[in-house]
């Protein structure tokens, strides 16, 4: 893979089990279909024109795939914990920011945080936001430890 402005990206969130931390962490991978990849890890700009896809498939074993992502393991019973991304595209789709926030918090918490950080975001710029996507994950720990991961994974075909 050469390094290239991404043509596609997909965003998704996901939360799992595990018989550690980590584990829950790669589980969650799992169900996102990117458990068998490299991440690299992003700030927090998305390209203009971006195409969104639906899912991950077909993606080959060890790929190194440009990845925003939040993300939080917790071992603590009763302890909530959430992740979650939220993106803006600008008007005129001249691009747009990812926002990542992850904590001890409900869903809906990390979701209000990240619309509040777009919106933050966008205004410093002088942007004017079209559009609002959010991915996130909640889960609570029970008798294994549990994580709580969201995504913008981006793909150069």
């Amino acid at each position: 893979m050469s390094w290239t402005t991404p043509k596609k990206a997909f965003i998704g969130a996901a939360a799992a089990e595990g018989g550690t931390k980590l584990n829950a962490f790669d589980n969650a991978l799992l169900k996102l279909g990117i458990g068998n990849v490299n991440l690299v890890k992003l700030s927090s700009v998305i390209p203009a024109h971006i195409e969104w896809m639906e899912g991950v498939h077909d993606v080959p074993i060890g790929m190194l795939l440009p990845t925003v992502y939040a993300h939080v393991e917790s071992d603590e019973p009763g302890m909530t914990i959430s992740a979650a991304l939220g993106v803006g595209i600008s008007e005129g789709n001249q691009g747009g920011l990812i926002y990542e926030y992850s904590g001890y918090c409900t869903k809906e918490e990390a979701e209000e945080m990240v619309r509040k950080m777009v919106e933050e975001g966008f205004a410093v710029r002088g942007w004017n936001l079209k559009e609002f996507r959010v991915a996130s994950a909640e889960a609570t720990v029970r008798d294994k430890p549990v994580a709580a991961l969201a995504v913008v994974v981006m793909f150069p075909y």
